[in-house]
């Protein structure tokens, strides 16, 4: 019996000794591992959350970026639209219609006649009036605005004479000692009516 208990106790003394050095030891180390584990994870995730954020953080700068170019873009464009549309009224009723306007009210023989005087008399006065030749509208005849002129002008014109030119209202002078000529034709008209009535338009049609 003795001998039996003995056995037994050097058993239990075995068994305790694995335990103590080889199971517990085993059983922390494998704790360890799952702790660290487990702390890996976490940083793991963190990182992942952190990195996603990081990315919708971009995409939204990114996005507000490209919004405000294509709000940029937008109301650049409508500007352009706004104002071509503008210059297509403007040509279209202002400069069209003036235009018009113009050339038939200068395309009379009497309206001729006024203009050729008016430069006649500033050019005595610059004492350029020398060898003159006058030129009218390919719509009407010279005589017709020979017989409106005045006598005195008209002996300006004797030396070259009243002729026909290629435009459709007013008058030009040719001055051939300067080799120059006075342009008030119905487009030079046109012009600098523009120049001086278009911001009044511009402002009555559009409110600018």
């Amino acid at each position: 019996m003795r001998t039996l208990e003995k056995g037994s106790e050097k058993v239990a003394t075995i068994c305790q000794l694995l335990r103590k050095e080889t199971l517990e030891p085993a059983k922390r180390e494998a704790q360890q591992i799952i702790d660290d584990a487990k702390a890996e994870a976490e940083r793991i995730i963190k990182e992942g959350e952190r990195h996603v954020q990081d990315l919708i953080d971009k995409g939204h700068k990114s996005l507000e970026q490209e919004r405000e170019v294509l709000m940029s873009a937008l109301e650049q464009a409508g500007k352009q639209s706004l104002e071509a549309l503008r210059q297509d009224v403007e040509r279209l009723l202002f400069n069209a219609e003036l235009g018009a306007m113009v050339t038939k009210g200068s395309s009379e023989p009497k309206i001729v006649a006024q203009l050729v005087e008016a430069i006649v008399k500033a050019l005595e006065k610059e004492g350029l009036a020398v060898d003159l030749e006058a030129l009218v509208p390919k719509t009407v005849m010279p005589k017709d605005v020979l017989a409106e002129l005045m006598d005195r002008v008209a002996s300006k014109l004797e030396g070259r004479g009243v002729q026909v030119g290629e435009f459709f209202g007013g008058a030009q002078l040719k001055l051939h000692d300067k080799k120059m000529t006075i342009d008030i034709s119905d487009e030079a008209l046109k012009e600098l009516l523009i120049r001086y009535v278009r911001k009044d338009f511009r402002k009555k049609i559009f409110g600018e």
